[in-house]
């Protein structure tokens, strides 16, 4: 099987070879401890108008991240394309 039918099979999951930098790590653990410390000062109302902010947030990112994607692997597709026909 090809590259193209492992994608199209769903035998790739590229999203899940990307790996995190160190950089990244620390500010997930930053972002965690400070979330922790947030909610910890919230009352439940508050907590639940912030839990359905993350929620927007996240599904943003998601949006952004596929759009992103898409973009990368139509560039990819055109420069091949245009390494082809010359």
């Amino acid at each position: 099987m090809d590259t193209l039918e492992d994608l199209y099979y769903g035998n790739l999951f590229p999203h899940e070879c990307a790996k995190l930098d160190d950089e990244v790590k620390e500010l997930l653990k930053l972002l965690n401890r400070n979330e922790e410390k947030l909610t910890a000062t919230l009352s439940e109302d508050q907590k639940e108008t912030f839990e359905k902010y993350k929620d927007c947030n996240r599904e943003i990112s998601e949006i952004s991240e596929r759009e992103i994607f898409l973009n990368g692997f139509r560039l990819g597709a055109r420069i091949i394309i245009d390494v082809v026909n010359k």
